[in-house]
């Protein structure tokens, strides 16, 4: 009998642990509350970042996120051809590659500690090809592998960093590099889109123009006409049109029945641990490889951002430092399988822009379908024959979305001196390296962080941030006579010095109201025996506003007073008004300086 009742005890204690274990794995994975922003949807989204998104429209999309961000493993091929690895050796790289970019995207995508929770879809990385040369050539896959892990490693390291840094990077850095994303993406499109090989006298291909012409015009013409549903399928039906027509003009004579031969239809990936090897002399290389990720982890981040947030204002440190803490972990995932490194896509953005559905639920599946392709090589073959010219109407379409996008950000605030310089000055840094050939002129380290418009404008755009925001911590004040209008007094003085500093409209606009409304509390309730002194200090980050006055300093209520405290004496009242600020800014202060009492009204900027 006692034995029965034990083992019937024993159950529930086993249940117990059970849910126990799983409730510290849910707060182990789900981000902290703080974190989690949610912002007004734009109108223009059919399917926003938390919606369910019904299967028939779920698939084609996912497979639209899926096919384009395969057709980067052409990078890799890339890399692996010029250093002569041997073509079994590279179908399984490519292999692993798939494999991990498709659990990266899946982790990037859940809104967990390790992922930012935007669509954010992880493709081989364009800038690591120069690392990966010198890796295969140095010491083959395994020297590559070491490279990779610690590569990724480093990104664990400085996604601790990102947070502090959101007062480096304020809208108009933020639009430079999302406009030279755009920039970058240019080069390549053009390229693509009209058939030009690199040489000494490239030559414009009219068959590849056509096909990317009618590639980018279906793509328009299906986002701009379209009912709103057919809109999610624009890229698949540019894409599906333009690979049609590109085998019917003979614009791609690749034979992609004997390519595909050369592989198998269905095989497990192979997954070895690599004999790891260490290069010094590459370390540099890798730091500024670790530094350009950064930089186009953010700027893909904040446009994600953008596209989620009708209102958006600044950019979320939180998800920026979980969207690189993904990218690192995918990398030692890659480095740990001799795949390839990654990051995020920046055509991606383009792609869920023109289809108006940011779901994150469908940067999932499109992981799992990444996930499943890795056990078909054929497939993988055939998306990295896709003809050049169909990939380059795509990537018009993506720079064009980000080179408007960028403006949007750099103009959603009155652009200053110190704001028209930091914005131009980029700008043309990250052009010259379009229009000039700067980058062969360097040495071989340094290459790297002048390979691409986006490395050197927004690199830039950071490092004039930093020098121009000497000085820029700047405050001013003027005294207020008895009797003065509280509105009109408050409106014209931050109104004049928000210009001046170049503050968005918007705080300014909020903080407006607040601070008349302190100032009436200290003159119509005799808080004040004298004049009071308005200031404002304006640093970027704050809009501060201080009010001094003689007289007793001022205590907040902890709770919320009743309504009947209107009704009661004159210290009620004030005592209600003063609960009041507290609600309506965002952080409010009652103490002293020096011999005057004081009011903080603070305003995140």
């Amino acid at each position: 009998m006692s034995g029965s009742v034990r083992a019937k005890g024993s159950g529930p204690s086993r249940n117990t642990q059970g849910r126990r274990a799983l409730s510290r794995l849910r707060l182990l994975l789900a981000p902290p509350r703080a974190e989690v922003r949610q912002g007004r949807r734009p109108p223009e989204l059919i399917y926003g970042l938390t919606d369910r998104v019904p299967v028939p429209a779920l698939l084609p999309l996912a497979a639209q996120h899926a096919m384009l961000a395969l057709t980067y493993l052409i990078y890799p091929i890339v890399a692996l051809a010029e250093a002569g690895v041997d073509p079994h050796r590279a179908q399984s790289i490519l292999t692993c590659c798939t494999l991990c970019i498709g659990l990266t995207t899946i982790l990037q995508c859940l809104p967990t500690r390790f992922g930012s929770g935007y669509l954010g879809v992880h493709v081989p990385s364009p800038g690591a090809i120069p690392l990966a040369v010198q890796s295969l050539s140095l010491g083959g896959p395994a020297l590559m592998a070491a490279n990779t892990v610690i590569m990724g490693c480093l990104q664990l390291v400085v996604s601790r960093l990102v947070r502090p840094l959101r007062i480096l990077l304020p809208p108009e850095v933020c639009g430079v590099a999302v406009t030279m994303l755009g920039v970058s993406l240019a080069a390549p499109a053009l390229r693509r889109a009209l058939g030009m090989q690199l040489g000494d006298h490239p030559l414009v291909d009219g068959g590849a123009l056509f096909v990317s012409s009618l590639t980018l015009g279906i793509i328009v013409c299906v986002t701009v006409f379209a009912p709103r549903r057919i809109k999610l399928f624009a890229v698949l039906a540019g894409a599906s049109v333009g690979w049609m027509s590109a085998v019917a003009g003979r614009v791609d004579t690749t034979d992609v029945s004997a390519a595909l031969r050369m592989v198998d239809t269905v095989a497990l990936p192979h997954l070895a641990l690599p004999a790891f090897q260490f290069e010094p002399a590459l370390l540099p290389l890798m730091g500024l490889m670790v530094m350009m990720g950064v930089v186009d982890v953010l700027s893909t981040t904040v446009s994600l951002e953008k596209m989620n947030d009708a209102d958006w204002r600044r950019a979320d440190m939180g998800a920026a430092g979980r969207a690189v803490t993904a990218t690192g972990i995918g990398n030692i995932l890659q480095g740990m399988v001799t795949g390839f490194q990654s990051s995020l896509s920046s055509s991606a953005v383009g792609l869920a822009f023109a289809t108006g559905a940011t779901a994150r639920v469908i940067g999932v599946a499109a992981g799992v379908a990444m996930v499943a392709t890795a056990f078909f090589p054929k497939i993988i073959l055939a998306l990295t024959l896709i003809p050049s010219p169909v990939v380059g109407g795509i990537l018009l379409y993506t720079a064009a979305y980000l080179l408007v996008a960028g403006m949007d950000l750099i103009l959603s605030r009155r652009l200053s001196e110190r704001r028209v310089f930091l914005v131009g000055l980029s700008m043309l840094a990250g052009l010259s390296v379009a229009l000039l050939p700067i980058n062969q002129q360097l040495p071989l380290w340094a290459q790297p962080l002048f390979s691409t418009p986006l490395t050197v404008g927004a690199s830039c755009a950071i490092l004039l941030n930093l020098l121009f925001r000497i000085g820029i911590a700047r405050e001013t004040g003027e005294i207020v006579s008895a009797g003065a209008p509280a509105f009109v007094t408050v409106q014209s003085f931050l109104e004049r010095q928000g210009g001046l500093w170049g503050a968005r409209r918007d705080v300014v606009a909020a903080a407006i109201p607040v601070a008349a409304q302190a100032l009436e509390l200290l003159q119509d309730n005799e808080i004040a025996t004298g004049p009071v002194e308005l200031r404002a200090r304006f640093d970027e980050a704050h809009l501060d506003v201080f009010l001094l006055y003689e007289g007793e300093v001022m205590e907040a209520p902890k709770e919320r007073p009743s309504p009947e405290a209107l009704l009661g004496d004159a210290r009620a009242v004030a005592g209600f008004a003063a609960y009041m600020l507290t609600r309506l800014s965002d952080k409010v202060t009652f103490g002293r300086q020096g011999t005057r009492a004081r009011i903080t009204l603070r305003f995140d900027h």
